[in-house]
């Protein structure tokens, strides 16, 4: 079988995009694996060799795209459009994001993308199945559909948030501009799908009834096994992630409580791993050498050692109006890296929040949905190891029912083999 995928980040493990690709195709080992992808960030994985770029930089410079296969990106070569490219990045964060993000919108209309050596491409490959994860950019859309019209194929898509209703709180022109065209073209991308993947139950429930599609709910899978651990003294408390929807804040307010916690002696530290970048203010409210401590990311492989090294990981999603929103159908990939830690869970955000019920329903995690109770809940729970062992032990066991990544490539495997020959 041939997998083309059409995505909008590099396949690199190190990123979130990345790793779930490599999550879902891992188990593919007779499939043969491409990908067209929209990122100035060269691949770094285990599981594709071939490869066609087009880049933001690409499009400014008036590059036609590239091929990449694995000796193209093994050295240590920088791309030669990487000042262009970090550019136009730093212009998609901060007060000027959504405007940047609807320019860029239009620089994908304003050059074309659909090139002879693309085309080229596709051909070549000859896909049996097109793999095109859908945004909130709607240009992997239009990229998505083209290649569709080329291949000739039929297409598997994956949403993992809310990137189509309009219930958003934003003043922004440009994110209502960009908004309503987005979902135009989700709705031509969906219209072309076998099959479409989404994270949660309830974003399935509703994208059914609005798009009258086929959908199956797919979460990230992990391997595995019964995990006991002793709680440590001191408890040692876990965040692995992005800091970005204002989950710092929340954060900011654990690491508050562990102050008041830990005021006659030391009973819990909050150790954070994020590669996201915070002002020296926000940095300060999460580092302070003793009740809280603020990490730089680190790889994979390494970030399971920490966690092994932990007693409780916690997850957050903010309670502002504006990121409830964004958040409401959302469920973290992180969600099943704290299941596998053989750590218990302290999830803190929104009752309505998809992934924090999911924990809640399942009584996976120690939960708390309102901040007015996060110094007592904390404080009883790393009071506590008897509680910690248990909810460690419920966490593992929702993990070992639901996400078994043996039993989710095995129907993964059987949904691409019916899409190819037409079955669904």
């Amino acid at each position: 079988m041939n997998i083309l995928i059409v995505s909008n980040e590099s396949w690199r493990e190190t990123n979130n995009g990345g790793n779930v690709l490599s999550n879902i195709f891992s188990s593919f080992e007779d499939a043969n694996i491409a990908q067209i992808y929209c990122s100035g960030e060269q691949p770094e994985n285990s599981v594709c060799q071939k490869y066609f770029q087009i880049s933001d930089a690409m499009l400014v410079t008036k590059q036609k795209g590239r091929r990449l296969e694995e000796k193209d990106y093994s050295s240590s070569e920088s791309d030669e459009t990487s000042d262009i490219e970090g550019k136009l990045k730093e212009r998609l964060t901060g007060f000027l994001r959504e405007p940047a993000l609807l320019a860029r919108e239009f620089l994908w209309t304003l050059f074309n993308f659909r090139t002879p050596e693309l085309e080229t491409f596709i051909k070549e490959f000859k896909p049996d199945v097109i793999f095109a994860p859908c945004y909130s950019y709607y240009h992997v859309s239009k990229l998505a559909l083209y290649v569709k019209s080329i291949a000739d194929c039929p297409m598997i898509s994956y949403i993992s948030d809310d990137n189509y209703s309009i219930r958003q709180f934003r003043f922004s022109p440009s994110f209502w501009i960009n908004r309503l065209i987005t979902r135009k073209w989700i709705r031509r991308h969906f219209s072309q799908c076998s099959l479409v993947y989404t994270m949660t139950q309830l974003q399935k429930e509703e994208y059914e009834e609005l798009f009258g599609i086929r959908m199956k709910v797919l979460c990230k899978a992990a391997d595995f096994s019964e995990q006991i651990k002793e709680p440590q003294s001191p408890i040692k408390i876990i965040y692995a992630g992005g800091l970005y929807l204002n989950r710092w804040k929340i954060l900011g307010k654990v690491a508050k409580a562990l102050e008041v916690i830990n005021q006659s002696h030391i009973k819990a530290q909050l150790h954070i791993y994020s590669a996201s970048k915070l002002s020296e203010k926000q940095s300060e409210k999460l580092n302070d050498g003793r009740n809280s401590f603020l990490h730089g990311a680190v790889p994979y492989t390494q970030l399971k050692e920490k966690y092994d090294e932990s007693d409780i990981a916690v997850h957050v999603e903010s309670f502002d109006l504006k990121n409830r929103c964004i958040t409401r159908l959302s469920f973290s990939t992180k969600i099943i890296d704290c299941m596998n830690s053989g750590c218990a869970i302290l999830a803190i955000g929104p009752k309505s929040q998809a992934g924090i019920a999911y924990l809640k329903d399942n009584d996976a995690a120690v939960c708390i949905n309102d901040t007015k109770s996060l110094l007592s809940t904390i404080d009883a729970f790393v009071s506590n190891p008897s509680l910690i062992k248990e909810y460690a032990q419920k966490a593992n066991e929702l993990g070992m029912k639901n996400h078994m990544k043996a039993n989710i490539d095995k129907m993964l495997k059987e949904d691409f083999a019916d899409v190819v020959n037409r079955l669904l």
